[in-house]
């Protein structure tokens, strides 16, 4: 999801930050626990750690890296869990007042989801804002095997190209092919082959297919699945090629001249959506075939 706006990210910490630092009043287990329990991810690696390693640092990272579904289901999870107390008292008052309970309070109910409703109000107003950001699903799987793998030049690449999406998409379309060739000499120099002489993306994706054995002409069972696949790998070769001809014509790569025309955001969001799918899928193939090419984190 596109980042968020200042007074989005006050109202997450109005709501959801009692103290410093802290969601709730999750311990450390819980907070672990609360995310692998719904959405079967670490929050404490270090692909969720880019803005500090606190409780509610890593609630915005994971909110940031996810697609806006993701997001939404998290708030309102946290949402239940924060007015859990206040929800429970206005059933058990309902409920007197539907049994005819000689304590029932008719006045004393409606105070009371009068009041809850006023309090809803301006979490309700934000979850279709956040519904119409822009969804990057692949990025928190990319972040997460990133980081597992010690990716760092990716996850940098990968940060500048989100910052820059609405401000700088030009800027973005650079970061996104660099994050790909990042992926790509990786690859390389971990299988202890020579770079290409020109290390431009679509030489480097070129040189990376073979040991990877994404190239479309290899021999494999002339099946339909394969078949569909090998032209899967065809036009993935044509998309890389692609965003680097758009980071040589509009990226920032190598400067701009007066009244140089501007990106279209929209472009940028498919440039940068399509890299950072094609990383993952390069990143997992590598990981697939040669898991012991796996740089281990020095923390």
């Amino acid at each position: 999801m596109a980042k968020l706006k200042h007074y989005q990210r006050d109202q997450i910490r109005d709501w959801f930050c009692p103290k410093p630092g802290y969601v709730l009043n999750f311990s450390n287990k819980t907070f672990a626990e609360f995310f692998d329990d719904h959405f079967e991810i670490n929050i404490y690696s270090d692909a969720f750690s880019e803005k500090g390693t606190s409780k509610f640092n890593r609630l915005l990272a994971f909110i940031e890296l996810s697609p806006p579904h993701l997001v939404i289901e998290l708030l309102n999870l946290l949402w239940k869990q924060k007015n859990s107390e206040r929800d429970d008292e206005i059933e058990r008052a309902t409920q007197s007042l539907q049994s005819d309970a000689w304590s029932s309070n008719p006045e004393y109910v409606e105070a009371l989801l009068n009041s809850a409703a006023l309090e809803d109000l301006p979490f309700e107003k934000l979850i279709p804002e956040l519904a119409a950001l822009p969804s990057h699903s692949a990025a928190p799987h990319l972040m997460r095997i990133s980081a597992e793998w010690t990716l760092d030049t990716v996850e940098r690449e990968f940060q500048r190209a989100f910052e820059n999406l609405e401000k700088d998409p030009e800027a973005a379309v650079t970061a996104a092919c660099s994050m790909l060739e990042s992926v790509c000499r990786s690859v390389l120099i971990s299988r202890q082959m020579e770079l290409p002489r020109s290390l431009d993306i679509k030489s480097l994706y070129k040189e990376v297919r073979e040991p990877l054995g994404l190239s479309p002409n290899k021999d494999i069972a002339d099946t339909k699945i394969e078949a569909d696949v090998r032209t899967v790998l065809s036009a993935l070769f044509n998309t890389v090629q692609g965003i680097g001809a758009l980071r040589t014509h509009a990226g920032t790569a190598h400067g701009r001249e007066r009244g140089f025309r501007r990106l279209d955001p929209r472009i940028a969001r498919l440039a940068v959506s399509t890299a950072t799918s094609t990383a993952l899928f390069l990143v997992e193939t590598w990981e697939k075939r040669f898991p012991n090419d796996k740089l281990l984190s020095d923390n």
